[in-house]
């Protein structure tokens, strides 16, 4: 991204933050005193600077002007905001030179970072002084807090989410006479209907599904278990719901004229439009998007719901949330408080959900109803599929994540190609992590 440093007026929230229960820092903080009578903290009119720190699962620089300045300088003009980016400034470097955020943008597991830096505040005081409703917000979503703390915690709140969708190339399907995907097809559906849409026309080969999701939000549609149990510290992926995935990656990569068909998929779909399905995330969806305005895709295209386990019908990948945090050292955290919500608030979720490139965080059949309504293209399409599975429950990643992750990826690889048996990627999968853990962790 651009080093961009934005600058703009805001109203200033009140200064009346438990000084007690928020670990107050002086400036900008008071007590309940300043309650009115609704319970709720009243605004404030002087002037204060925020910073903005993007660490993680941020927002473009044009996102960032139509869903935080434009509502929030509507809102609240005397605050000053001042945004930065983790591209230019590490997190360490923030914390070395002493110049702490007020907002952070973060994605699910770097929440754990922020609370192992100390930075994480924990809100539910806030919250209450605000009158902030959390149940208003899709559970998945907002439980992620669930998966650091046990008692109702609050560390962070969604403002958007990631979806999963079957996007599919029509010129293919009427080249081969084939119907379209369907809503709520399971993944065997769909190998069956991939299994039609093989074939060559001249020098021109097609192929019938990619997969570009990661293996291990896949296996999210069967199990919420983390690669290694957090109290054994070992590896556990020598189960049923990880056979099921290392058999369905196979599966794809053994239809007729697909090799290497796991893992790839995008520029198929895109540059050389030769694949007819792409299970993907929504994401993906803004390339087609560029595409379509730069003069048009090339294709006919349109999306059906995300493919999911007959073992578990109905439910897609955990969907990723887009998530602020109030930094534990900011000096004005009643003020970034406000802010957020005023993010999160219904007005500006449904303008998150009419531009139809990510799911607002509220959990509300409206903007459900309005997605991509302003959106010429996507409005166009079937995007109400997206709706029709439900995100699976996000579950925990350890700080051994990346060291089990690695030999899993390595070997389903190695399955897909016909190099190795499934239970022997497995066993050696596990071995090869416990061994990685030790080494890196200790005993």
């Amino acid at each position: 991204m651009p080093n961009k440093r934005i600058r703009l007026s805001f109203a200033l929230l009140p200064l009346c933050i438990l000084t007690a229960a928020c670990g107050g820092n002086g400036a900008g903080t008071a007590t309940d005193a300043g309650a009115d009578k609704s319970g709720k903290t009243p605004v404030s009119s002087e002037p204060v600077t925020l910073t903005f720190y993007m660490h993680s699962a941020g927002m473009s620089d044009d996102e960032y002007k139509r869903y935080v300045v434009e509502p929030v300088q509507k809102k609240y003009p005397n605050i000053t905001l001042v945004m930065e980016r983790s591209a230019d400034k590490k997190v360490e470097d923030l914390i070395a030179a002493g110049t702490y955020p007020d907002i952070m943008t973060v994605d699910t597991y770097s929440v754990l970072k922020m609370k192992e830096l100390e930075m994480a505040q924990e809100l539910t005081s806030l919250a209450k002084a605000n009158g902030f409703d959390r149940t208003k917000y899709t559970p998945t979503l907002m439980n992620v807090n669930d998966l650091y703390g046990k008692k109702g915690e609050l560390y962070a709140i969604p403002w958007a989410a990631q979806y999963t969708a079957l996007y599919y190339n029509k010129d293919i399907f009427d080249k081969f006479g084939v119907p379209y995907p369907k809503d709520g097809m399971t993944w065997d559906d769909v190998l069956a209907l991939g299994r039609k849409v093989i074939g060559t026309d001249g020098n021109t080969q097609y192929y019938p599904l990619g997969s570009q999701v990661d293996a291990f939000y896949i296996y999210s549609q069967l199990s919420p278990e983390p690669l290694v149990n957090p109290a054994t510290r070992k590896a556990q992926f020598n189960s049923e719901q990880w056979k099921t995935v290392f058999q369905l990656m196979k599966n794809i990569t053994d239809l007729p004229n697909n090799k290497s068909g796991y893992g790839t998929g995008r520029d198929r779909f895109l540059k050389d439009k030769t694949l007819a399905m792409l299970p993907d995330w929504g994401s993906y969806a803004s390339n087609l998007m560029t595409a379509e305005n730069q003069g048009g895709a090339g294709m006919k295209w349109d999306l059906a719901s995300y493919p999911t386990f007959k073992e578990n019908p109905g439910v897609g990948p955990a969907s990723g949330p887009f998530l602020m945090m109030v930094c534990s050292q900011s000096k004005h955290k009643q003020e970034a408080f406000q802010v957020i919500s005023e993010i999160v608030s219904k007005e500006n979720q449904l303008v998150i959900a009419k531009e139809g490139q990510k799911l607002p965080a509220m959990n509300d059949e409206e903007l459900k109803k309005s997605f991509a309504a302003n959106n010429p293209i996507m409005k166009e399409k079937n995007v109400q599929s997206i709706f029709k599975v439900k995100s699976a429950p996000i579950g925990v990643r350890t700080e051994y994540y990346d060291a089990a992750n690695k030999p899993l990826k390595e070997n389903l690889k190695k399955v897909a190609e016909g190099t190795m048996d499934m239970n022997t990627a497995l066993r050696d999968a596990e071995e090869k992590a416990n061994k990685a853990i030790q080494t890196q962790f200790g005993q």
